[in-house]
């Protein structure tokens, strides 16, 4: 039986990260450039941003795919399966999945990504709680001190990539104009940002994600996503992410070297304690008669399939249609433009994700992934069958001979 909370959480992160990547959906070579004389609309959505929204939703998807894994090594030990070929399958094809969206539609893809990080945190699930707890901790510790340590060079002794071109700068001008040129150009991009973000995985993000995918595991076998914290817990929760969230907002206001490529490395701190925070809420709110709640748990079921949607649509909109008929997009787009059109997709998404899931059991994604792993498992399966009877029958044969 699904655990509903698990799915409300989810489609809060589906539809939450929506509002992080409309930037780079927009214009992914360059990302959001900023005016010259600064918006006022821009200061106070980067604001809000920096300290509700960047790497909370990231880290709830960390969490609710660890909470994933450990549920598909409950369903295997019922069911007789072996874990390791089971999930093994998926990741492959989800591997598969995120590359081809990573590099044909949408550079900045976190399926590859998290594929990748699960793949190591496989071997951990056979761990006792106190083991599997201590194990994530010590990961997010880790990796948490290499996001902070590696935020704080790059802002005060390296130029990451130099300034970022300004709205009327002929510098913006000019990667506007080679990002809109050609598909291929595109694709090159995206590709190169797929191969550098798995090169520099192990020196960024990969060791705090494998720690937050444990945890979530470890989090899903206390039964956290039917009880919640303790009020006692959740409250010193909830400071530690308002303490943390406002102190990461003050390098960005005072060093102009924070640039959108560094934000996430101290974000991505307070972006674990916010994620509990809002898991917690959900969890206690939880009223499955209401609209609201019940079309995130909608969302949550079909994720898959909004989470590619979101960037087809995206690709369209805004390769294709605005610059062919509104060229002057590009330079006049301000960040509540892009949240007006967050908004208005979010809305369609949840009415996708409702009318899907009224009259199909599945996304057409999910439903695809889940065809191709499955194929791909019961063959392996019976393999390693046919390869077990070739070994019993030539131990028979040679048992036989010395008879």
């Amino acid at each position: 039986m699904r655990i509903q909370s698990i799915d409300a959480i989810r489609g809060l992160a589906i539809l939450g990260i929506l509002f992080l990547n409309i930037a780079y959906h927009q214009n992914f070579h360059t990302g959001y450039a900023f005016f010259e004389a600064p918006l006022l609309s821009d200061e106070i959505i980067s604001t809000v941003s920096a300290l509700f929204l960047d790497g909370r939703f990231r880290t709830l998807f960390c969490l609710l795919f660890g909470a994933g894994l450990a549920i598909q090594f409950d369903a295997c030990q019922k069911r007789g399966h072996n874990f390791l070929d089971f999930s093994k399958s998926r990741l492959k094809w989800l591997f598969l999945f995120g590359l081809i969206h990573g590099v044909f539609i949408f550079g900045g893809d976190i399926l590859l990504y998290y594929s990748l990080c699960a793949y190591f945190v496989l071997k951990h699930l056979t761990l006792d709680q106190e083991a599997l707890r201590a194990k994530s901790v010590k990961y997010l510790v880790v990796g948490s001190i290499i996001m902070l340590v590696f935020g704080i060079v790059l802002t005060l002794g390296y130029d990451y990539g130099g300034a970022p071109p300004l709205r009327s700068s002929e510098a913006y001008a000019e990667e506007v104009t080679e990002w809109q040129s050609s598909y291929l150009f595109q694709i090159g991009v995206q590709a190169s940002f797929v191969l550098a973000t798995v090169i520099a995985a192990p020196f960024s993000m990969l060791w705090q994600s494998m720690g937050l995918m444990m945890f979530g595991a470890y989090l899903y076998r206390s039964d956290f996503f039917n009880l919640g914290f303790s009020s006692a817990v959740f409250k010193k929760v909830a400071i530690i992410a308002i303490a943390t969230s406002v102190i990461t907002v003050i390098p960005q206001i005072m060093f102009e070297q924070v640039t959108s490529d560094v934000i996430p490395m101290f974000t991505s701190i307070p972006a674990i304690f916010c994620a509990f925070a809002y898991a917690h809420l959900l969890i206690k709110v939880k009223n499955t008669t209401s609209w609201w709640y019940q079309s995130l748990i909608n969302c949550g079921k079909v994720a898959f399939t909004l989470y590619l949607t979101q960037s087809i649509v995206l690709a369209v909109l805004f390769r294709v249609i605005m610059p062919a008929y509104y060229p002057e997009f590009a330079y006049t787009v301000t960040l509540l433009d892009l949240m007006l059109i967050t908004l208005a997709l979010t809305a369609i998404q949840i009415l996708l994700a409702n009318f899907i899931t009224k009259n199909f059991e599945q996304g057409p994604f999910e439903a695809a992934w889940r065809t191709l792993y499955l194929r791909s498992f019961y063959k392996k399966q019976q393999s390693k069958q046919d390869d077990g009877l070739v070994e019993e029958q030539e131990l028979a044969t040679e048992a036989n001979k010395t008879s």
